[in-house]
């Protein structure tokens, strides 16, 4: 009987760390697929330094009194119902 939950117990313990290291290697490949596409691109973050496009800027957006959908103002597009505002 002792030998039996000994081998469970060994079974279960090869398994848990198996499972460890297959997650490790794999998130090791991951790392390493990203450093290279990060050499490729030509720095660690290629949006560092860059500066801000000037044409683009945040716009709030409104609830829809029809449907109560949040839309932006400027470039939302009809619903759909009958008495939508954003009708075009």
């Amino acid at each position: 009987m002792f030998s039996k939950i000994l081998f469970l117990a060994l079974v279960i313990g090869a398994v848990w760390f198996g499972w460890r290291w297959y997650n490790r290697i794999g998130a090791v490949g991951r790392e390493r697929l990203r450093e290279r596409q990060a050499r490729r691109q030509g720095g660690a973050n290629p949006f560092a330094g860059t500066p801000p496009q000037p044409g683009l800027k945040a716009e709030d957006m409104e609830k829809c009194p029809e449907c109560g959908a949040y839309v932006a103002p400027r470039s939302a597009v009809s619903c759909g119902r009958p008495a939508c505002p954003y009708g075009r």
